[in-house]
């Protein structure tokens, strides 16, 4: 079932990704993999925010 997806929500929970990525960072090391993940999975959400409203 589609859930309504709310912006402000999104961006509360983006700032919580960058908080602890940022702690994870200063903590240990991330491996190649691990950081590539992220990427990709980063690169998946910026292309679902830039595409044009239908």
């Amino acid at each position: 079932m589609y859930q309504k997806v709310i912006r402000s929500e999104v961006l509360h929970k983006m700032g919580h990704v960058y908080e602890r990525f940022q702690f994870l960072s200063r903590t240990r090391s991330l491996s190649d993999d691990q950081v590539e993940a992220i990427d990709q999975h980063l690169s998946q959400i910026m292309e679902v925010l830039n595409q044009p409203k239908s």
